[in-house]
């Protein structure tokens, strides 16, 4: 399911540079009385703040993008408004530029000065702005208040007025969607967004000029992308992201599309998509990174860690945003192992992803207080249930996610001493591997030979492996490479897996003197090879 969650609708704009105001230090403290008490007035906010001389340009921004209607409601709100000196250099024609200002300097609900120490304020376009009193001055997300013009009690809430202003702050969301050089990426992202006006919490602000109603508009907005990697377009959480330019994007795709070949009507747009996701999956991390030659690992938010992660960001711009920090990047530079074509790792014991036997009974068996290291704790035991010459016990595992690539396929058995210590015998194996042909078509327990070679051929017989006495031993089965990658989603049936692994019992009833008969697995696992 799809996050949905309410966020106002945000218009890209440009970006307006702080002013200095030290020099006017001088002409505020001889425009205003120097009173410190708390003033107060009968009138609304937008009423109050119109009859304010040095409010002038503030409260025709207010006029412009419709707050000034937002503000005669008697909802309780607090503005920090920006003195007319601070707004010299603003567009007034740039309405999206006016909107970001406006709602980065209210807040719904009361903030005064009195008991202050530090508060994070939430502001109507959900950036978090800090409201802190120091022991020189009070200050708004680092811009000082004037004293004498702030703290006014209204009808509706609360007015102070700054020395500068706010410069609006882009999230890391709203950043992929205006950067130049980030088209690839966006396109990605931005192209499985939903958008859903939300009528009942939208609230009108007035009319235009056909007397069509205008809103400030709540929108339902999801993206299962977003879901995956992190709420970059919310304020509540930060990240730090690792953005590709397009040549970059580019460059990666070329390189790793291969690994994603489908069969299928929809072949192609499968493999478009699951190479755009590859590329996306790993550049979030929840960790904020401001210097990267200073932190040992990182985590990206869907749980790969990468060791001396310096070379991920070498070269690369560093930005800042409302949420977190980024870094624009030239070169996708992670490992092929570290990320989109991991080890894949299949216990034995788990059968999440269906398992079936030929003549042997199957039991999960714990490692617990053995002499070995018996991952996951756990393992499986193949035993025969019949002595039958012709019959030997094996057992087939599924392996998922097997992309079009080159393989080293392995198979780790517990030797038979974890359970009788004076048993010292070792274990014959034989091996098939199922997958999909280059022709297409299921190929059904194709034999490894003793060159370690998938054979398939009718008839042919698999090779006898040997595992070692008393250790653990981790099989060398096949090198392979996988016409078509095996991609699996939780929630599909086992049966779209179409790679599996079947282990044979290569002791004969005359040898198990010398072999045990049983076998018992640890984990199959297929390390990738570049």
């Amino acid at each position: 399911m799809y996050m949905k969650r309410k966020i106002h609708f945000l218009y890209a704009g440009v970006i307006v540079l702080m002013l200095s105001f030290t020099a006017c230090n001088d002409m505020w403290d001889t425009h205003y009385n120097g009173s410190t008490e708390q003033q107060k007035s009968n009138l609304d906010l937008y009423s109050y703040i119109k009859t304010v001389p040095d409010l002038s340009l503030f409260a025709e921004m207010l006029e412009i993008t419709g707050y000034d209607t937002i503000l005669n409601k008697p909802t309780t709100y607090t503005v920090w408004a920006p003195h007319d000196i601070a707004l010299l250099g603003v567009d007034m024609a740039d309405t999206a530029s006016l909107r970001e200002i406006v709602r980065n300097h209210i807040s719904r609900f009361s903030y005064p000065t009195t008991g202050l120490s530090s508060k994070s304020v939430y502001m109507l376009d959900k950036k978090v702005i800090t409201f802190r009193q120091s022991a020189d001055n009070v200050t708004f997300g680092g811009v000082p208040l004037i004293n004498e013009a702030s703290n006014i009690a209204v009808s509706n809430g609360i007015l102070h007025t700054i020395f500068g202003y706010v410069p609006y702050m882009d999230n890391l969301w709203e950043y992929i969607g205006k950067a130049p050089e980030l088209d690839s990426l966006r396109a990605y992202l931005y192209a499985q967004s939903v958008y859903e006006f939300d009528a009942d919490a939208s609230v009108e602000i007035g009319t235009n000029d056909k007397g069509q109603s205008i809103y400030d508009s709540v929108i339902l907005f999801s993206n299962p992308i977003l879901d995956k990697i992190g709420a970059l377009h919310m304020e509540d959480s930060t990240y730090t992201a690792l953005l590709p330019t397009n040549s970059a994007w580019a460059l990666a795709y070329d390189k790793i599309k291969d690994k994603y070949k489908m069969l299928g009507a929809d072949a192609a747009k499968k493999q478009h998509l699951n190479t755009q996701w590859a590329l996306v999956k790993n550049l979030i991390f929840r960790e904020i990174v401001d210097d990267v030659a200073a932190v040992d690992s990182v985590t990206s938010t869907i749980g790969n860690v990468y060791k001396n992660p310096a070379y991920l960001f070498e070269n690369a711009t560093k930005n800042i945003h409302s949420n977190g920090v980024s870094y624009v990047t030239n070169e996708i530079a992670f490992k092929a192992e570290d990320s989109y074509q991991q080890s894949i790792k299949i216990e034995a014991e788990n059968s999440t992803y269906g398992r079936t036997s030929l003549y042997a009974n199957l039991f999960i068996r714990s490692g617990l207080g053995t002499a070995f290291s018996v991952s996951d704790g756990k393992y499986l035991l193949c035993e025969p249930n019949t002595t039958a010459l012709s019959t030997p016990n094996s057992v087939t595992i599924p392996i998922p996610n097997t992309l079009s690539g080159t393989y080293n396929v392995y198979c780790v058995f517990l030797p038979s001493n974890i359970v009788a210590s004076e048993d010292t015998r070792p274990y014959k194996a034989k091996f098939y591997l199922s997958y999909m042909g280059a022709d297409g078509k299921q190929v059904t327990n194709a034999t490894i030979n003793s060159l370690n070679t998938v054979v398939n051929k009718p008839g042919s017989i698999s090779a006898i492996f040997n595992t070692k006495a008393s250790v653990i031993t981790k099989m060398f089965v096949t090198k392979f490479t996988f016409p078509y990658c095996n991609l699996y989603t939780k929630g599909d049936p086992v049966s779209n897996i179409t790679t599996s692994i079947k282990v044979e019992n290569g002791t004969k009833v005359n040898e198990s003197a010398l072999f045990d008969r049983k076998l018992r697995i640890d984990y199959i696992i297929l390390e990738p090879v570049q």
